[in-house]
């Protein structure tokens, strides 16, 4: 119970919605082509037709949503299967201003691509030939709408709160389930957070390895992602679990002040970066 009291004081929940068009469909006519020419069953293959013959702006679109769907990723928590995300208090004011700024580039970027809409269709009937239907393509007002960003914040529900006028054994089964199911999504939460500082730590012990007589070669980014993973967590530790923070600083302490150029001109540098994050995986006992 304590622990969620915790993140019901500090943190909230994201509810972020993103839809696209990605201006494909399957060419029945093609698909039925196809397969007769093969003399194969009508469901053994299909023809998805693009519409729009990968539009740069169009593809700059959907590719900024995606953009934006991992940024939620790494800068928030799982909460729930219906894709609820858990934000700190902590990181809240950062992460509001941030999310407005990708809403305003996202809206940006879809108004460029409707205007310029009724003149990509012109275009794709030299593009796709016989294929083009100038029916399959929605009006400008149509495809407008099938762009959208949008969020919303809510608080995280404490444990027994049912407002509804139930029975008092049916309000203690609810309380009981969801006590549950909040323990559940607390232990997905810690999980997420482990399994990140985990991912990195594996990925230093690995290419600070040696492969066929030879040090590997890694990235600058190795150290980076690393460093940006602690930083992250010093924020997303809703929680306050004590083990992640002391991991946590001595992963920083371990890179503090390594470079990737250190790591790769110092075998002497190389090895004890490398002993030291083994330890640590060793310590936690992951």
């Amino acid at each position: 119970m304590s622990n969620h009291i915790s993140i019901a004081t500090s943190a909230m929940l994201a509810s972020v919605s993103i839809s696209c068009w990605s201006a494909k469909k399957i060419a029945k006519k093609e698909s039925e082509e196809l397969t007769n020419a093969k003399s194969a069953s009508r469901r053994a293959a299909q023809v998805h037709k693009n519409l729009l013959a990968d539009d740069v702006r169009l593809t700059k679109v959907n590719k900024y949503a995606a953009e934006i769907r991992n940024w939620l990723a790494v800068s928030t928590l799982p909460w729930s299967d219906s894709g609820l995300r858990l934000v700190t208090t902590k990181q809240f004011m950062d992460f509001k201003a941030a999310l407005d700024a990708h809403k305003t580039e996202f809206e940006a970027l879809v108004k460029d691509f409707v205007v310029m809409y009724p003149t990509l269709i012109s275009a794709q009937a030299f593009k796709l030939g016989s294929m083009f239907d100038r029916n399959e393509y929605p009006s400008e007002a149509e495809v407008a709408r099938k762009f959208s960003l949008s969020y919303s914040f809510m608080p995280v529900p404490e444990a027994g709160d049912f407002r509804v006028d139930i029975a008092e054994d049916i309000r203690k089964d609810l309380e009981e389930q969801y006590a549950k199911d909040d323990a559940a999504r607390i232990e997905e939460v810690n999980r997420d957070l482990w399994g990140r500082l985990k991912t990195v730590l594996d990925k230093i012990s690995d290419r600070l390895g040696v492969e066929g007589g030879k040090n590997k070669i890694f990235r600058d980014t190795l150290v980076e992602n690393a460093l940006e993973v602690c930083d992250m967590l010093s924020t997303l530790n809703v929680t306050g679990d004590a083990q992640l923070e002391t991991a946590r600083k001595e992963v920083q302490q371990a890179l503090l002040g390594v470079t990737a150029d250190d790591l790769r001109k110092s075998e002497g540098t190389r090895q004890d970066v490398k002993a030291q994050v083994e330890g640590i995986i060793d310590k936690f006992n992951w």
